[in-house]
């Protein structure tokens, strides 16, 4: 079962409308009630034939990743605020990033030139300059 447009999740978090689909859920653009922003939510989807040991199980896996993801702080990572159980499936509310996916980005404009691809990846690996030099940096 999808949530709709409107859903009010842990009396917090209002579902706006989704932003991305995938094999494990759906993204939303929702809205913090409490502190009025704007987040991204993931409904987690679970297998519809999961007995209630295993539904457990996974909902208790996602709030673990949940946690470990949260304690990571870096520039390319999308910071996790809250990870909620409701309807016996997990939710996870994080950062809401307002740019174009890759996917999107590859779309729009097809194939990378291989500087753009390397342009990305540095983003993504977060390499702030000026790096401390060491043997095995080549960003110098």
């Amino acid at each position: 079962m999808r949530a709709p447009s409107g859903y009010l999740l842990a009396a917090r978090y209002r579902l706006v409308e989704p932003v991305g689909r995938g094999g494990m859920g759906t993204v939303w653009r929702a809205h913090d009630e409490l502190l009025d922003r704007d987040v991204a939510v993931k409904e987690v989807r679970l297998p519809t034939v999961l007995d209630e040991e295993l539904r457990a199980e996974l909902c208790a896996r996602t709030e673990r990743e949940g946690r470990a993801t949260a304690m990571v702080a870096h520039p390319s990572v999308i910071t996790v605020f809250d990870v909620v159980t409701e309807d016996d499936r997990p939710w996870i509310v994080m950062e809401l990033l307002r740019a174009k996916s890759l996917e999107q980005l590859i779309q729009e404009e097809g194939p990378l030139h291989p500087r753009k691809a390397a342009e990305i990846g540095r983003q993504i690996l977060g390499r702030c300059a000026p790096c401390t030099p060491r043997a095995s940096c080549t960003a110098t």
